[in-house]
């Protein structure tokens, strides 16, 4: 719910709202020609216009397979599960580190 206040200034009122009223520093707006190369807005724009304009021009393609529709995302699930559980090579090396560097070596 915003709630609106009025304020007498120079015997004229002026109406805002009170969530524009908190303003923390200037705004920082973001121009897409210095956030994205010139490259990167022609890839863009050419990927959005195809796939705007190829589902007009081609035929509709027959549905896939029943079995593929089933089995493809269990199959993507398994192998993310593989990914995510999988040590990096990163880890391994500073695992074996802090144990060659905590060993126990009695004095003689």
């Amino acid at each position: 719910m915003e709630v609106r206040t009025i304020r007498k200034i120079d015997n004229s009122h002026h109406r805002s709202f009170s969530s524009s009223q908190r303003h923390h520093g200037p705004r920082k707006i973001f121009k897409a020609s210095s956030y994205f190369s010139s490259e990167s807005l022609v890839l863009l724009i050419g990927l959005t216009a195809s796939l705007l304009l190829l589902p007009l021009i081609l035929p509709p393609l027959p549905p896939p397979p029943l079995m593929l529709l089933i089995m493809l995302p269990i199959c993507i699930l398994g192998v993310l599960m593989i990914l995510a559980f999988m040590p990096n090579s990163t880890t391994a090396s500073k695992v074996q580190q802090q144990a060659l560097s905590y060993t126990y070596m009695p004095k003689n």
